[in-house]
């Protein structure tokens, strides 16, 4: 499938079908992580949630053990 890039505000968008999304098992919701190709254009493929759930907690557990030092860092 080919798809043109779209003006959004300042930023451009690809707008992907629901049908493809759907068979992909892609939700509103669901994460993408985005790269660069060495070779050139840009790779984008979606998260698995349970990796960002343990993402999450993880980042919940650093954010309890150093909290004074989060809240100086959001301060700043």
């Amino acid at each position: 499938m080919i798809k043109r890039l779209i003006k959004h505000g300042n930023s451009r968008a690809i707008v992907i079908d629901k049908v493809l999304l759907e068979a992909a098992g892609i939700s509103e919701t669901s994460l993408f992580q985005i790269s660069v190709n060495p070779s050139g254009g840009l790779v984008i493929q979606s998260v698995e949630d349970n990796k960002t759930d343990v993402l999450r907690e993880n980042f919940e557990k650093l954010n309890k053990k150093h909290k004074k030092l989060m809240q100086n860092l959001a301060d700043l």
